[in-house]
């Protein structure tokens, strides 16, 4: 009687797991610091925490920091779609077009771009 899986399935199997979860690991380590972007200021985040958002003095929104993710808490625009979006990763953005902020990840690169 011949088994569902041979023993070169079941290796293979484990390759792909094991690649699969270091290229996991690996890719969290990239998106350490946050940007946060207005009309008038620029500020990056690189330590976890939260982070209150104010230009000229008035208060935007209530930025969270944590691990690989970043969040807002609390805002002044009126539908709150920027608190709406939920935790956001690298690669991802948030946009709070009321208040004139940008929210995302700034990669660290030892290079500017790559061309084939």
């Amino acid at each position: 009687m011949r088994s569902f899986f041979r023993k070169k399935d079941v290796v293979l199997i484990i390759l792909i797991f094991v690649v699969l979860i270091f290229s996991i690991l690996v890719s969290e380590k990239k998106g350490s610091k946050v940007v946060v972007q207005g009309k008038d200021f620029r500020k990056i985040l690189s330590k976890p925490g939260t982070y209150d958002i104010t230009e000229n003095g008035r208060f935007l929104m209530k930025v969270e920091f944590h691990g690989n993710r970043v969040r807002v808490v609390e805002s002044t625009c009126p539908l709150k779609l920027c608190v709406k979006t939920g935790w956001v990763g690298p690669g991802g953005t948030i946009i709070c077009v009321p208040n004139e902020v940008i929210i995302f990840f700034e990669e660290k690169t030892d290079y500017d771009t790559v061309t084939w």
